[in-house]
């Protein structure tokens, strides 16, 4: 009996087990089918979210269409215009190669023909090259006889100039001095020397050597080149250096004035010293109407 009472409370407690897991798998069941009715509430609201943004989109695509269908039908417009004018461009030049061809065509006899111009030029260059050669020549040559004219002109000038002038021949410088005492032979301080100096010359000119009154000015320079007795006049010097023509103002030692008339004239100058001459180079400067015409120098030992 007690056994049937175990087997009893055991089939009992199984029961009372199936019954409890039945009622845990139904409380487990509700709670899952809960929370996925509220995750698949979630997910349809989402998907709702999504259509709408979805329709928003396709709404402004489809209006972005529209824009861009007008946009297109723009740009075939002109493409479509660009196409006729790209044709008519085509058709224009067209007629115009065929109008530069036919111009070719009709130029090629006038291209030979200037060919035909140009071998005659040529010909005609090469002829005048020749004849320049020649000029050349005869001009290089013409121009060496020039060159020698010129320069056998400009010596006939220069002799001109020279023959024009007068000029001073036969130039003689000589030295005199005497010595005497004074009576009081105790007071010899007042011995003393006079030296002389005699310049002569002739002056001639040539029949281009114009005729008159000629001014013929004397210097003499001691051994340190210094003027001799300067006079308080002074006269005008020409110079010509390197072709540039230099007056200047200068005193002189003498100065005579004689009368030119085509026929030498003979020229004296006396130079009196009152002191006696050192030794030395002294030098004589003719000038006739300003212009050098003859240096001589003097040697005193």
């Amino acid at each position: 009996m007690n056994a049937a009472r175990t087997v009893g409370s055991k089939g009992l407690q199984i029961g009372l087990i199936v019954v409890v897991a039945i009622l845990l798998l139904s409380i487990i069941g509700n709670i899952i089918y809960m929370r996925r009715s509220g995750r698949l509430a979630d997910e349809k609201q989402q998907l709702t979210t999504e259509k709408e943004a979805l329709q928003d989109e396709k709404k402004t695509l489809n209006e972005t269409i529209t824009v861009k269908d007008g946009v297109i039908e723009d740009k075939q417009n002109q493409l479509d215009a660009l196409i006729v004018e790209h044709e008519n461009m085509i058709r224009e030049k067209d007629a115009r190669i065929a109008q530069l061809n036919r111009r070719a065509a009709a130029n090629a006899n006038d291209l030979k023909a200037e060919q035909e111009r140009n071998a005659k030029l040529k010909e005609d260059i090469d002829e005048l090259d020749a004849k320049m050669e020649e000029l050349t020549n005869e001009i290089y040559i013409q121009k060496q006889e020039m060159d020698a004219l010129a320069s056998a002109y400009q010596q006939l000038q220069e002799k001109a100039k020279l023959a024009d002038v007068l000029n001073v021949y036969n130039v003689c410088a000589l030295t005199k001095w005497d010595r005497w005492l004074c009576a009081d032979r105790y007071n010899v301080s007042k011995a003393r020397r006079v030296d002389y100096t005699f310049v002569s010359f002739e002056v001639d000119g040539t029949l281009f050597t114009e005729a008159g009154t000629k001014k013929i000015h004397l210097l003499l320079l001691n051994p340190q080149g210094e003027l001799m007795y300067p006079s308080s006049e002074q006269f005008t010097i020409v110079e010509e250096r390197a072709g540039d023509v230099q007056i200047q103002d200068h005193a002189y030692t003498l100065m005579k004035q004689i009368n030119y008339a085509h026929e030498p004239v003979k020229v004296d100058f006396v130079l009196e010293h009152p002191e006696r001459l050192g030794a030395g180079t002294y030098t004589a400067k003719i000038y006739i109407d300003g212009k050098l015409s003859r240096t001589e120098e003097m040697i005193l030992e």
